[in-house]
């Protein structure tokens, strides 16, 4: 082989390297724009009864039930982190994070992975949208896949955007009136009303004992057809932090009443469901507990969840206001203005099972494009579709609930406790980043087309320089 034909080949060579690594470092475009998460169609519509998911990050089933309402304002700032599932605010929503950074909506960091369907309403405002500079909401995050994407926001009055409201493909609609921005959810505030009044008519058929700050539910110990119920006075819950529920029947739902109408203030701290805590991320109780209680504040004026613990359960109080610090862990129906102002406190989507209304409500999957009788267009029409951002999710920590005693032998209904609540899964601490999103996986795919290109690339330069051999 000559000089010239040796120096020609090395310099061809190093050509189709330079090639090779130019298309090896585009790939991660490719695969960062391939689809994060699963259609409406392809998730199961509600899980099974006694199926209720821990925390996870993947979307696991859709609901187009109300996840979070508020009869009044609706208020996030301070560190708060997000609300899982459909956000319903009768009045006027302000997101207005004191460090700025992004608020997740519909589909959240780690939830219980029940979901709006992709591309429906996730934020139904009455009054008006407003979002202070520096903070993000972000509506339906990687909700990219198939004929609707992300999360559709309704407004009645104005949408002030100082910050940056991100629907990812979802619609934005604001000046439709209150009727229309809350349909079919107008109404919802008389519907928590109706339910409220009737859980509080059912009579207890558990015990409940106040011990200190613990306060224990003792179920029947047989399954009676209906929910278990137990009665405590507001002044009697107020100041509580571990919650003991025992002797409850297989399926059945708990109906928590609190009568009286004076405020509640709550810390809590740990919460023991048959024997097990079921308030850590790594409890095999976690979502039974959290669809399985409710607590009614039928004539309560306001709670106040304090501390940066788990509180396990549905909240339904029609009368009053709610300050939030900890997350919450079921649905959230407030009469009032709710206002969340924790570090890292979320709000996830766990519907109640005692009743028809607060429970999951299926939904319709959205045919495929093509499908005959259905539109091949994919997001829905309407006010101003937001491209998908490419800005990573805000940072969010799961947030920890504070430890308790250990129990002495022979009281096994006691919870066993644990000195910090155990981060979702998939391993270590929670960085809030959404699932799916083609981050773990862009590496491989990386040095796979980077090696793929390179062989093509000195594949080529050889059968040249054969050609001219």
């Amino acid at each position: 082989m000559s000089q010239t034909a040796t120096t020609g080949t090395r310099t061809g060579m190093r050509r189709a390297v330079a090639l090779a690594f130019v298309l090896g470092l585009s790939t991660p475009c490719v695969a960062q724009a391939a689809p994060l998460a699963p259609t409406a169609g392809q998730l199961p519509t509600c899980p099974a009864a006694g199926k209720e998911p821990g925390i996870g990050h993947d979307p696991r089933f859709t609901d187009a039930n109300v996840a979070l309402f508020a009869g009044g304002d609706y208020t996030a700032d301070g560190g708060t982190a997000e609300a899982e599932g459909l956000l319903v605010v009768g009045g006027n929503a302000t997101f207005a994070k004191t460090s700025g950074g992004v608020f997740n909506v519909g589909r959240v960091g780690a939830g219980s992975g029940i979901l709006p369907p992709s591309g429906s309403v996730m934020l139904a405002v009455g009054g008006d949208l407003k979002i202070a500079q520096g903070t993000t909401v972000d509506v339906g995050h990687g909700l990219t896949a198939g004929p609707r994407y992300g999360g559709s926001v309704q407004v009645g009055g104005a949408i002030d955007e100082k910050g940056e409201l991100v629907t990812n493909g979802g619609s934005r609609a604001s000046g439709m009136g209150a009727s229309a921005a809350l349909s079919p959810h107008a109404a919802f505030g008389d519907t928590i009303r109706r339910e409220s009044a009737s859980l509080a008519a059912l009579k207890p058929t558990g015990t409940t004992v106040k011990s200190g700050e613990t306060v224990t539910f003792k179920g029947a110990g047989a399954a009676g057809g209906g929910p278990q119920v137990f009665e405590i006075p507001a002044a009697e819950l107020d100041g509580t932090s571990t919650f003991l529920f025992t002797s409850i029947p297989a399926g059945d739902a708990v109906v928590v009443n609190v009568t009286g109408g004076r405020a509640v203030g709550i810390s809590p701290m740990s919460v023991g469901f048959n024997g097990d805590r079921a308030d850590t991320y790594d409890s095999a109780h976690f979502g039974e507990a959290a669809s399985r209680i409710l607590y009614n504040f039928e004539g309560a004026t306001s709670i106040r969840l304090g501390g940066g613990g788990n509180f396990m359960g549905s909240i339904l109080a029609p009368k009053a206001t709610a300050d939030l610090t900890a997350s919450t862990n079921g649905r959230v129906y407030v009469g009032g203005d709710i206002r969340t102002h924790g570090s890292g406190n979320e709000s996830h989507n766990y519907p109640w099972t005692g009743t028809s209304t607060f429970a999951c409500k299926p939904t319709t999957p959205t045919p495929e494009p093509g499908t005959p009788g259905t539109p091949s267009t994919a997001p829905p029409a309407s006010s101003r579709p937001t491209p998908t951002p490419s800005r990573p999710v805000e940072e969010t920590t799961p947030p920890t609930a504070p430890g308790t005693s250990t129990p002495t032998p022979g009281t096994p209904e006691q919870p066993t406790p644990s000195s910090s609540t155990t981060p979702p899964p998939g391993g270590g601490k929670s960085d809030g980043s959404l699932a799916t999103t083609g981050g773990q996986v862009a590496p491989y795919l990386v040095g796979a087309a980077a090696l793929g290109a390179a062989g093509a690339a000195v594949l080529f330069v050889t059968r040249r320089r054969r050609a001219r051999l």
